[in-house]
């Protein structure tokens, strides 16, 4: 399972480098998804932070919840190959 998860990141990162470098246009869709990927990953994190320091349910397993969230989770799945194309980037210009 860790192996499929590791080639669709891989995968995914170089499709989306591909895509970047192909048009400025896409350029610009592609962080853009990122932007509005991060800005969700981080709202649902936060939220569930706090929403479990506001329930004084710190030591529970409240917090996980976050993780069976959709938002959360698609976000999440993005920003990882998103990363890894931003950092092909990188280390195609140096």
């Amino acid at each position: 399972m860790m192996g499929w998860i590791l080639a669709g990141v891989i995968i995914g990162g170089a499709l989306l480098y591909l895509l970047r470098s192909r048009s400025r246009i896409l350029q610009i869709i592609i962080d853009g998804l990122a932007v509005l990927a991060y800005l969700g990953f981080f709202m649902e994190t936060a939220s569930s932070v706090l929403r479990t320091l506001m329930d004084g349910t710190v030591f529970m397993t409240q917090v996980h919840e976050v993780l069976l969230n959709s938002i959360f989770l698609i976000s999440g799945g993005y920003l990882g190959p998103y990363g890894l194309c931003f950092l092909l980037g990188l280390v195609r210009k140096s």
